[in-house]
């Protein structure tokens, strides 16, 4: 399970997570990383459209909008019982451990309420200049720890 920030503009108006710019790239590290995004579920913590007032521009999502969208989270969590949930930036980090920069704790996998967490940078940071290798590294680890849990899952 990927867990995103929140929809932009493009996402929106679809219907679907990670459907623009950011989700090109998100399907090539996928791709770079042996794996398919049929296979698997992707949604964001907040579930609206974050905007500024003045131009409708995106802008980061506010605790309170976060606040409020996480009982739809932790209800798709529920759902589907992933092996791995994999939280791309900020955002999407603070929904499961809050206080943590993305920077200080990305590629680094965590437990949270049972569940096998590991936090990357977002996909759309390849867009404003960070090194693709660091996004392409954190994404190879998504099958490592895959891998991880699975095992350790078999032994149950």
């Amino acid at each position: 399970m990927i867990v995103g920030e929140a929809p932009g503009r493009q996402e929106d108006v679809q219907g679907r997570p990670f459907v623009g710019a950011a989700g090109r790239v998100l399907a090539d590290l996928l791709a770079e990383a042996g794996l398919r995004r049929e296979e698997v579920f992707i949604t964001n913590v907040v579930k609206s459209h974050p905007t500024d007032r003045k131009g409708g521009s995106n802008r980061a999502p506010r605790r309170d909008e976060v606040a409020a969208c996480l009982p739809w989270l932790q209800q798709q969590l529920a759902l589907i019982r992933p092996r791995l949930v994999v939280a791309l930036g900020t955002h999407a980090l603070q929904a499961f451990l809050s206080g943590k920069k993305i920077s200080r704790v990305h590629g680094r996998p965590f437990q949270h309420n049972g569940l096998t967490v590991l936090p990357l940078y977002h996909p759309a940071v390849a867009l404003y200049g960070v090194r693709k290798e660091i996004l392409q590294r954190d994404m190879r680890k998504v099958r490592q720890v895959l891998a991880v849990v699975r095992e350790r899952r078999s032994r149950v």
